[in-house]
């Protein structure tokens, strides 16, 4: 009864985590769809065609706007680079605040902290050295190195170097608490620094998801639930000559199609090898036993034509009341105008209503958008509105942007708000910028800005930034100067191996005895020139 019992939960909660990466799966193929061989002949190319375009149009602005920024990322992840970065704090704001001792406002003000670091990603190197600079007193001499999935630390007061190895970290956490931890725990050093966690999903996967499901979706959409007429739209300020098409999906339509895709994968063990590795990618977990995880993943694709019938058959009496309406109003090949509507709710429940309203243009040299997204029921009702309008991608550059949240029930109605601008100039590779954030809910409100210039120049870049914190009340002129500088070097220098201590040979009686021995009374020693 008790194994039954422990059992039970998890089989739930797997169902679910399954059908939420099928989801996130196909939104991201999705996204990155090639359009198929859409030409835009009939109101149903047209439509997806627009929407295609549209993503493809906003990509294309960002990647033009910051393609000196996204260019050293690429030589960051291709080659060996170093970069230093030093950070200076100004706590002035916080001298008259009763919950702080001046005299620690004044020593940290004045303090500067600096890292050093190397890294190589195809090569699975990485340093970084540390210095701290604080009330006249320097501590410099720690560092940090990883080889692979080798880890060796420098600290100032030893002679020797330690390290410990990720497969060994299980091991020496068991010898301390071998009720907590089985000896094979890894805290997946190697993946967690190097590894790309940008792309979800690999070019063969999103084409395979594109070319079985994307598709497949597609052909299940009538030509008949679209349809076309010319309407005129007014969009920030102008008037737009448009096409209007709708896609109108009754209650059984949308039932169909989600049951086709449910249908088809079951037994489809190419897409469950695409679950597989999405789960292997993002089902990271800081000192986890790779044995449990593997062995979770496994329950989990066990049961996935199960769940996947399950899902079938709770499509059945899901209620869509009002099917699925989107329209789409389109010009030159874009989208500049959508209204989306869907009611949905398990069986015996309330239908929620969900809408998304509003406008954009986006061109080469400007994105503006102005959009609402609302949720409602019998009782509550809640609306995120999203607006911006972000313009040129040349020297002169002016953005602003606002989020506004709002929640309202019979008892706590609740808004938040949030506001975005920004000014920046672009002198050959040097750009230099004003950002402004602010913050509001319950009447209290928070800026934070940033500022400064940064230059990537080839295989050399630098960025000098004031990110300034004002919180009414709480915080006042309190500030921090961040200054980077990078440069593609040829190899990571690494630490001195010739002297290292491996902890993760050693038995628990034999680290004990080396903290409390050598390690101890070389720290001792090392304080004493601090006078302590």
């Amino acid at each position: 009864m008790v194994e039954n019992n422990n059992e039970q939960p998890k089989k739930k909660g797997l169902s679910k985590g399954i059908i939420a990466i099928i989801i996130a799966v196909i939104v991201l193929a999705g996204g990155g769809a090639a359009a198929f061989f859409l030409t835009g002949s009939t109101p149903k190319e047209t439509y997806f065609l627009a929407e295609k375009n549209s993503v493809e149009q906003l990509q294309d602005f960002l990647e033009t706007r910051y393609e000196d920024e996204w260019n050293w990322y690429e030589q960051a992840r291709e080659n060996a680079v170093s970069q230093s970065v030093n950070i200076g704090l100004n706590l002035e704001g916080l001298e008259n605040a009763y919950y702080v001792d001046p005299q620690i406002i004044a020593m940290l003000s004045n303090a500067e902290l600096s890292f050093n670091s190397e890294t190589d990603i195809e090569n699975s190197q990485a340093y970084t050295g540390l210095s701290l600079n604080v009330a006249g007193m320097n501590f410099d001499g720690v560092g940090a190195y990883i080889n692979g999935s080798d880890v060796y630390a420098e600290l100032p007061f030893l002679e020797e170097v330690l390290k410990i190895s990720d497969e060994d970290i299980g091991s020496v956490l068991a010898e301390f608490d071998p009720y907590t931890f089985t000896g094979n725990e890894q805290l997946g050093i190697e993946e967690l620094v190097f590894g790309d966690n940008t792309a979800l999903l690999t070019d063969e996967e999103k084409e395979y998801i594109q070319n079985e499901y994307i598709m497949f979706i597609y052909d299940q959409l009538s030509d008949d639930a679209f349809a076309s007429e010319n309407e005129d739209v007014e969009v920030n300020g102008d008037s737009i000559s448009a096409e209007k098409i709708t896609m109108n999906l009754s209650e059984d339509e949308l039932k169909s199609v989600i049951t086709s895709v449910l249908e088809k994968m079951q037994g489809d063990d190419q897409f469950k090898e695409i679950l597989q590795s999405q789960f292997e990618r993002t089902a990271y977990m800081p000192l986890e036993d790779p044995e449990l995880i593997q062995e979770e993943l496994d329950l989990v694709l066990e049961e996935f034509d199960a769940a996947m019938e399950q899902g079938i058959e709770a499509i059945e009496n899901f209620q869509f009341p009002e099917g699925l309406q989107s329209t789409l109003w389109v010009s030159d090949n874009k989208v500049v105008q959508r209204d989306f509507s869907i009611s949905l709710a398990p069986e015996g429940e309330e239908p929620i209503t969900i809408s998304l309203t509003g406008g954009q243009l986006l061109n080469d040299d400007q994105i503006y958008f102005d959009h609402t997204l609302k949720m409602h029921d019998e009782y509550n009702e809640g609306s995120i509105k999203f607006d911006g309008d972000f313009q040129g991608t040349g020297d002169s550059l002016t953005d602003n942007a606002n989020l506004t949240f709002v929640f309202e029930d019979s008892y706590t109605p609740f808004e938040f708000t949030a506001s975005y601008t920004g000014d920046e100039s672009v002198d050959g590779s040097t750009r230099n910028f004003d950002r402004q954030l602010q913050f509001t809910a319950e009447n209290e409100t928070i800026n934070l800005g940033w500022t400064g210039d940064s230059t990537y120049d080839g295989d050399q870049m630098n960025s000098n930034n004031n990110i300034a914190l004002d919180f009414p009340g709480y915080v006042d002129n309190v500030s921090m100067d961040l200054n980077v500088e990078g440069a593609v070097i040829d190899a990571v220098e690494g630490v001195d191996t010739s002297n290292v201590v491996d902890l993760g040979a050693m038995s628990a009686q034999e680290l004990q005895q080396y903290f409390e021995g050598d390690f101890s009374n070389q720290f001792q020693q090392w304080l004493m020139q601090f006078g302590f």
